[in-house]
């Protein structure tokens, strides 16, 4: 038979399949992993040319998979063209002038693109901002600041003028801000109002966006992420592709070093034939097309998540679905008939029951398509659509990180009681669901630790508890298994990732140390010792 070329060896291994680590090793031939067993299983594929990789206590594991990261911005985020400083802001004030110090340093820059502002951050008093602070600090080019969740543009006066927004702009759902004059105020809430704004925000020439992409997926390695997925912010069909392009001619020159899932809008109007070109233009084991991508609600933190009940801070709203109840049924069950697996952003109770409700129309309609559909976020859930999950075969794709972020916020918004279901991973999981775990980059760091440290203590990095129900805390076992095999399933990839198994794609990290073997602070100490994805080192310590 033909050797390996590469075979690693460790006491610790972590298949995936099991609950604890076992000694023994993978060997790869090519990008396959050929075998998976004990050190004397290992021998027999061990030749004159293998190069073999022997560890100690280090963990050997299946390589991340980021079931929900939203990569081209995240590229962009990543890199020197992006203002991030705003994440560390206490006000509007502290706020407009890292704007400002951003834009002295960089006088060359078109415009000024930043993210990271949040009214949960800030002084609970503090007063939403408006573009007057920033037109004081950068009056001459455009400024978009996008709020750290991601559902809030804020401008200066240039931007709204590049955006061609005006006082007399409207909207499906969200709004553009105005003042009790009907003056903009330069805040555009909600999906839809702050599409314009993206079309400007994130733009680059394409050698630009080359460059970006080739140094994101230098650190998607250095985190030991081997498999992504690329969440569409609009609602409708985006009328650029441009980044999906570059990321094929990357492939295309051997530099695509992450498998990258394409998420493009789900749309409005039930008409896939853009969707179709793009599956049939990127289809290959790196870069393909998996799925469509649309919005039910908002979030909790400016009341446009969608809840059954009101809000308990602001009882006049229950917030709302971004369309009507109708329209996601139609376009889900038209989708899921081409073939296309659909994934809803959906954070209220109210929110994620429609989201159930239009994927059980669809499974009405269509039967098993083969293709499983996703509900996103899920940071609150009424406890009767628990066990819907299971019986209409839908993944839970969510992201512990976001609690420990939320800062208890939601406890304010929604109360106790609602709160005792508030990123619920156990109860789903014990209700057979099959969980997914990724990390919403750039909304959340992309570090995969401290997103596993959040499902398994319901923590913060100080010790602090996050949330009301710690009991929804799960085994580092299970943790693990949503980030690697629970989010292969969300990218329909389950026959070739997320377990290290014979015939899979070797995608393989090795951490620094067994995290089973420590204390469970140990997790977020844990650091990348090397990445292999295709079955090719692109990452060593």
């Amino acid at each position: 038979m033909d050797k390996a070329t590469i075979v690693l060896k460790s006491r610790h291994v972590f298949n995936g399949l099991g609950e604890e680590p076992f000694e023994g090793g993978v060997a790869i031939s090519g990008n396959r992993i050929v075998c998976v067993g004990n050190v004397a299983a290992l021998e027999n594929w061990i030749g004159p040319h293998t190069e073999v990789l022997a560890f100690d206590d280090e963990l050997i594991m299946p390589g991340f998979v980021d079931a929900h990261m939203h990569f081209f911005t995240g590229a962009f985020v990543n890199s020197d063209y992006m203002l991030t400083a705003p994440f560390e802001s206490h006000s509007e004030k502290e706020c407009a002038a890292m704007v400002k110090a951003f834009a002295k340093e960089h006088p060359d820059y078109p415009r000024i693109t930043g993210m990271g502002w949040f009214p949960a951050w800030w002084d609970r008093n503090s007063e939403l901002p408006s573009r007057a602070s920033l037109d004081a600090v950068v009056p001459d080019k455009p400024v978009y600041l996008l709020s750290a969740d991601g559902h809030t543009f804020w401008l200066n006066t240039k931007a709204l003028e590049e955006s061609g927004i005006t006082a007399d702009s409207t909207v499906s759902f969200g709004e553009i801000g105005k003042d009790s004059d009907g003056e903009l105020t330069g805040l555009l809430f909600e999906i839809e109002a702050e599409a314009p704004a993206n079309e400007f925000a994130f733009a680059l020439p394409a050698e630009r966006m080359k460059e970006i992409q080739k140094n994101f997926y230098r650190e998607i390695a250095h985190c030991g992420i081997t498999s992504t997925a690329s969440m569409s912010v609009n609602p409708v069909i985006e009328r650029s592709f441009t980044e999906y392009e570059i990321a094929a001619e990357l492939e295309r020159e051997g530099e695509l070093t992450v498998r990258l899932h394409l998420y493009p809008s789900l749309g409005l109007d039930g008409n896939f034939e853009v969707a179709k070109s793009l599956r049939e233009r990127y289809h290959s084991e790196k870069l393909r097309v998996s799925g469509l991508k649309q919005f039910v609600d908002g979030v909790t933190s400016t009341y446009s998540a969608f809840m059954l009940q009101p809000y308990s801070d602001k009882p006049a709203t229950t917030g709302f679905s971004n369309y009507s109840a109708d329209l996601y049924k139609k376009c889900i069950a038209e989708a899921n008939k081409e073939g296309f697996a659909v994934r809803l952003h959906a954070i209220g109770d109210a929110g994620v029951r429609l989201a159930l409700d239009a994927f059980e129309e669809s499974n009405r309609q269509n039967g098993n398509t083969g293709r499983k559909n996703t509900i996103e976020h899920i940071e609150s859930i009424h406890p009767d659509d628990i066990g819907r999950f299971h019986d209409l075969d839908v993944i839970a794709s969510m992201q512990p990180i976001h609690l420990v972020m939320d800062a208890n916020e939601k406890v304010e918004r929604i109360g106790e009681d609602r709160c005792r279901f508030e990123w619920p991973f156990k109860s789903l999981l014990d209700s057979g669901v099959t969980l997914a775990f990724g990390t919403d980059f750039p909304v959340a760091p992309i570090d995969p630790f401290s997103n596993i440290y959040a499902a398994v203590a319901r923590r913060d990095r100080e010790g602090a508890q996050a949330g009301l129900n710690p009991q929804e805390k799960i085994s580092l076992a299970q943790a693990l298994k949503a980030y690697t095999y629970g989010s292969a399933c969300a990218l329909n990839r389950e026959s070739d990732l997320g377990t290290l198994e014979q015939g899979k794609l070797a995608d393989i990290i090795v951490l620094d140390k067994d995290p089973f073997s420590g204390h469970i602070e140990e997790i977020l100490k844990t650091q990348i010792k090397m990445t292999i994805m295709d079955g090719k080192i692109i990452y060593s310590a």
